[in-house]
């Protein structure tokens, strides 16, 4: 047999630690060296190539039986983004861009089951911007923005208008805006602040919610696998429309204080007066309920932690929730559900799907006796 290059004997050594590191075994020295591997930008193949062999023991090691909700739920992310790092690998039109975010706060939480390689590693999937060159007639380039699981996004547009993308959620928009119009794209949930400019129009279309907006602050929620679209304003003023724009088809115009709420399946939209604030605290990192159904509970949990809580008790659905959380963990709201309502939680196991990827982790609620 030849001699192994460096480069060679390199791969080897880090193969090995990192399977150590699966058996628990690593050293402090052990861990180091890997830290300083994960650091360096030159390793991004490789990197891709050994999280990519040893996925099932990743997995694994990630579901031991006996570990806390919260280790669960926050090793769920860390599993979601490697595969999500790893299936990126065949796209080559995709431009990486990383930043550190809120999410290295969530992490810290679990730092009893993390190491330093996979805590170094994931801040590197915090953060991505894909460009496509979607050709329009007046040659703009559409910029996607995504905010992915469990951080927060906030960027400012061309206009000045100032944007705040909530966890799981995609925000296009053209560069230039159109000479007459500013027009933007949601999927999931954004907070805005939009700059006035009454020459130019500000719409957003968000699902099946088409918004025209003056110089206003208020928040929209509108995701793909959910059968509801919602709009709440903090100041200002927003006009829900249907069609085309120039059709002038308004469905309702909006005072602040209000909140619009579209039932996707019944095609019904529904005005009502709100507290404004529980809809947009989540930008400042607070989850807020005040007087709300337990179904809007769980949905808004589910949102906030990407997880499914599902309710197999009809009669929870009707009972009424209030609370404020900061830093609070899933396990520990779980656990306040439990004292301050007659609910029991159990947690199912993730299942893996055919393009290797994992379901979102199940919470089941029942009524307690």
């Amino acid at each position: 047999m030849g001699k192994m290059s460096n480069t060679e004997k390199h791969s080897l050594t880090i193969s090995i630690l990192i399977q150590k590191y699966l058996n628990g075994t690593c050293s402090s020295e052990e861990a180091r060296k890997i830290t300083e591997f994960f650091e360096d930008p030159v390793n991004e193949a490789r990197m891709q190539e050994e999280f990519g062999s040893h996925w099932d023991s990743i997995n694994a090691k990630f579901n031991l039986k006996g570990s806390s909700v919260e280790n669960k739920v926050v090793l769920d992310q860390i599993l979601d983004k490697l595969h999500h790092r790893i299936s990126l690998h065949e796209e080559q039109a995709v431009r990486k861009r990383f930043s550190q975010s809120r999410i290295f706060s969530i992490f810290s939480k679990c730092a009893a089951v993390l190491v330093l390689p996979l805590l170094v590693y994931s801040l590197f999937l915090t953060s991505r911007i894909s460009k496509s060159n979607l050709a329009e007639a007046r040659q703009s380039v559409w910029k996607t923005v995504r905010s992915t699981t469990g951080m927060q996004t906030d960027f400012v547009l061309p206009d000045g208008s100032h944007v705040w993308l909530n966890s799981g959620s995609e925000f296009k928009y053209p560069v230039p805006f159109a000479a007459d119009i500013r027009q933007v794209e949601l999927k999931g949930e954004a907070f805005f602040d939009v700059t006035k400019d009454h020459a130019h129009p500000f719409l957003v279309h968000a699902g099946k919610l088409n918004i025209e907006v003056k110089g206003t602050r208020f928040n929209v929620i509108s995701y793909e696998d959910e059968k509801s679209g919602e709009l709440a304003l903090e100041s200002g003023s927003v006009r829900l429309f249907s069609g085309n724009y120039a059709d002038n088809n308004t469905l309702a115009t909006l005072i602040p204080g209000e909140r619009a709420y579209l039932d996707i399946s019944q095609n019904k939209l529904t005005v009502s007066k709100v507290d404004v604030s529980k809809y947009t605290a989540w930008k400042d990192g607070l989850l807020v309920f005040k007087n709300d159904r337990m179904d809007e509970v769980v949905l808004r949990l589910s949102r906030w932690f990407n997880v499914e809580i599902i309710l197999q008790s009809p009669e929870l659905k009707n009972y009424v929730y209030s609370a404020t959380y900061r830093d609070e963990t899933l396990s520990e709201i779980l656990e306040l559900l439990k004292i301050s309502a007659p609910i029991k939680y159990t947690i199912s196991d993730r299942i893996k799907m055919k393009d290797n990827s994992f379901s979102k982790r199940k919470i089941f609620l029942t009524k307690s006796n």
